[in-house]
């Protein structure tokens, strides 16, 4: 923890940097078996602030129903809310999430390199987890001071929020996450296997806590978001693909951005007005996880999937057939695939030549032939044209369909291209040795086709 740190957050606690807390022994951090060992010490508890008692809370805490919570390593301070069913985040009602999270299960496998084989996920088992950090690193010296994470209940889905107000509680606060992963198999998160999760496992070894067993497994809607939304969204960030994939929009919402600065102002001056639009951030994250897992299972689950090809763009279809074939859907991915090569935007993007490329290797060459047909004829009216297309068009006449005439004038057109493309000042070495290229492809196939006319006549 870095000098700064550690001083403004001795002056909340009302100790001097001189008798900061001491680091605990350094070893390996266990994040299922820790809870029942009681912890390795007490060496970061710091002064114990809850002994006052629950009437210390400040009202502005209060007001968003904090209370302080107690562990055999001291207090922090908790905040719950139940959204009882049926609840709607969104587009979807999170009280679908016990009937989709199984079909997640070939996503959480393929995420944590199990067998198809393995445990169907139980939504009893997930925990949904979203950090506040002091930084944006990784590195020990970057601490969670708020943890927020949901799970589901008979008739309610459960967001809980933890913070703590000085190191000292840094400690109990992690006991407490401890204590609700027992007994869950998956962490549910957005980007949490490369951030939360590494930042959560510095603090338990810097508390103490050594490793004793397996690690959890992880659900991470990250990387599912990118598979489908990379090309077809401004970004990824969590907050613009509830916006445009999950039908939310926050209002007077606290950037993430933000929060360290925030609980720095908290731990200056003691104001948890700071923190309000923090705890509110948190809780919105923990809810659109939720909302995310629905979203993904809807997918899995094969509902609504007439409508979602009907509404979605090219692009993003083709990107979800693609993923529903790696997931196991490879019926319902051939369904989508063929409803796109009817689409007349089949030659825009890369999309077209990438289902094409699909049919080729497939051996289904028919099905290839068209959407190369429109590629190739919406680069020659471009202003910056591609040359894939007409490659694979010279190539299927010359040696599959056995025309080199045709060959002949897609490798024509294909050097006018060239050309054309010269003109925008594109690196002059490559489009030479590109000129050079289709220049001797041109000449192999005008000889070909001379020869073959010359056939014809005898």
């Amino acid at each position: 923890m870095s000098g700064g740190l550690r001083e403004r957050l001795g002056r909340l606690r009302g100790v001097s940097p001189a008798e900061g807390t001491p680091e605990a022994d350094i070893g390996t951090a266990n994040m299922e078996s820790v809870a029942d060992r009681g912890g390795a010490d007490a060496s970061m508890e710091g002064p114990d602030v809850s002994e006052v008692g629950a009437e210390t809370i400040p009202e502005g805490f209060r007001q968003l129903g904090i209370d302080s919570e107690r562990t055999e390593f001291g207090s922090f301070l908790l905040r719950k809310i139940r959204y009882p069913y049926p609840y709607r985040h969104g587009t979807y009602d999170l009280s679908e999430l016990s009937s989709l999270t199984g079909y997640l299960s070939p996503v959480a496998h393929r995420q944590n390199k199990e067998t198809e084989t393995g445990q169907p996920l139980d939504v009893s088992r997930l925990l949904f987890l979203d950090t506040e950090t002091t930084g944006l690193g990784v590195g020990a010296g970057n601490v969670p001071f708020m943890i927020g994470f949901g799970y589901c209940e008979d008739d309610a889905f459960v967001v809980e929020q933890a913070l703590i107000r000085h190191p000292g509680e840094e400690k109990a606060m992690l006991a407490y996450l401890l204590d609700k992963m027992g007994g869950r198999s998956h962490l549910v998160t957005y980007n949490g296997r490369t951030f939360d999760w590494p930042v959560l496992v510095n603090r338990f070894i810097l508390n103490g806590w050594r490793k004793n067993g397996a690690e959890p497994a992880h659900l991470d809607f990250l990387h599912p978001s990118r598979a489908l939304w990379r090309n077809t969204l401004a970004s990824c960030r969590l907050a613009t693909v509830e916006v445009e994939r999950l039908g939310f929009v926050r209002e007077d919402d606290v950037p993430g951005s933000l929060a360290p600065a925030l609980y720095f102002r908290y731990l200056s001056d003691g104001d948890p007005e700071h923190l309000r639009g923090v705890f509110l951030h948190n809780e919105k994250d923990i809810l659109t996880l939720a909302s995310l897992c629905v979203h993904f299972g809807v997918l899995l689950s094969e509902r609504d999937m007439e409508s979602h090809a009907n509404e979605a763009g090219s692009e993003e279809l083709y990107r979800t057939a693609c993923w529903l074939e790696l997931h196991g859907k490879a019926d319902v991915a051939e369904r989508l695939f063929a409803r796109l090569a009817e689409r007349e935007d089949a030659g825009d993007g890369g999309w077209g030549l990438a289902l094409a490329a699909r049919y080729k290797k497939a051996g289904r060459h028919g099905l290839a032939l068209p959407l190369w047909k429109q590629a190739a004829d919406r680069a020659e009216h471009s202003a910056a044209p591609k040359l894939e297309a007409h490659l694979e068009l010279a190539i299927y006449y010359e040696h599959r369909d056995k025309q080199p005439g045709v060959a002949v004038r897609y490798a024509e057109n294909a050097l006018e291209l060239v050309h054309r493309r010269a003109k925008l000042g594109t690196n002059a070495a490559k489009m030479r040795e590109e000129k050079e290229a289709w220049q001797r492809r041109l000449a192999r196939l005008r000889e070909k086709a001379a020869r073959l006319s010359d056939r014809e006549k005898e």
